[in-house]
């Protein structure tokens, strides 16, 4: 088991970063946290987390200001599937190799997040393991997350530079505070606008931000370092109408509306094409990512990760949704797991 008593942490201002965060803080690790200019720092941090501010893409010169630590988590990257390629290039990317060239002079357990976006096109078709074929990527985000980029740079270094490193892909990632799985579909029910595809019978592919970051923990204890990549999921089978059904009740909202799924995956390119068009600077609606992640069956597999990493979710989907309850304030009960 490799040593795990202190870890810095990029991106820890964010969703994951702060849920990984206090998680590190509750097993005595001593934390350091990377924070952007200007960035909000947990107030339940206190003083227990020593904060270093900078730019993600600039650590070699921030090196002994963090210090050395046993593990680095690199969650920092572009959250979107819109924008320009350089920005996704320039910071995903450039902040990952700086994250690498850090890690390679403390000899720390490198700890990268990417996504289930590297399958890109094979997703929505079925289930999927780490040794699935990835696809054709369509968005700048599922082109740096894939081995075209941040996971083949992690492995290259690994190979020619003896990096020890795991890849860790997260699933669709909700909880309280999650951007796209909560607080967007939230706003959306609460509108009236349409945010399920077709029928949205099939699996979701979620995972509770606090069963990732078990996974992200049990992953720097283990000596899986060789580039090992682990799928993070729930497994619960739970699907998009149950999820977004169950949302709806929660946040005292109608249930869900849905576009006929034929119409958003024919309008999803299109969407995309006149959008880049005229520059704008909002996503589209549907782009052939989100189809993608809702429009079709996306069945993780986490045998990888129960086996090589002891991995038990300590979240169940009834106990997230009472979470979401609370948070929400409808004093609705959570809902219990189908069988």
């Amino acid at each position: 088991m490799s040593e795990l008593n202190s870890a810095f942490v990029t991106g820890a201002g964010g969703f994951i970063g702060r849920h990984l965060v206090q998680a590190l803080l509750a097993e005595k690790v001593s934390v350091v946290a990377l924070m952007m200019p200007g960035e909000p720092v947990p107030a339940d941090w206190g003083d227990r987390v020593r904060i270093v501010t900078g730019d993600v893409r600039a650590l070699a010169g921030l090196k002994w200001q963090i210090g050395r630590v046993d593990a680095i988590f690199h969650l920092a990257a572009v959250v979107s599937d819109w924008g320009t390629r350089h920005a996704h290039v320039d910071i995903t990317v450039g902040g990952t190799r700086q994250a690498i060239d850090l890690a390679l002079a403390w000899d720390a357990h490198f700890i990268v997040t990417t996504s289930v976006c590297a399958y890109a096109s094979a997703l929505a078709r079925g289930p999927l393991d780490e040794d699935s074929p990835l696809g054709e990527a369509t968005s700048h985000y599922e082109y740096c997350k894939q081995e075209q980029e941040q996971e083949r740079v992690t492995r290259e270094a690994v190979q020619r530079l003896g990096l020890r490193a795991t890849i860790i892909r997260p699933a669709n990632v909700f909880g309280v505070g999650s951007g796209p799985w909560v607080n967007l579909m939230v706003d959306m029910l609460r509108n009236h606008q349409a945010c399920l595809l077709g029928s949205g019978d099939w699996d979701a592919g979620l995972v509770h931000v606090r069963n990732l970051v078990a996974i992200l923990v049990a992953a720097a204890r283990s000596e899986s370092t060789r580039g090992d990549i682990f799928v993070a999921a729930d497994g619960y089978g739970i699907t998009w109408k149950q999820y977004l059904g169950d949302l709806a009740r929660l946040a005292g909202a109608p249930a869900p509306a849905s576009v006929p799924n034929r119409l958003a995956r024919a309008l999803a390119p299109v969407l995309e094409w006149f959008g880049h068009l005229r520059g704008q600077k909002e996503r589209p609606l549907v782009t052939r990512q989100s189809y993608r992640l809702m429009g079709g069956p996306n069945e993780f597999s986490v045998d990888k990760a129960r086996r090589q990493l002891g991995y038990q979710p300590v979240v169940t989907y009834q106990q997230a949704m009472s979470e979401l309850a609370d948070h929400l304030g409808s004093g609705v009960p959570g809902t219990a797991v189908p069988g």
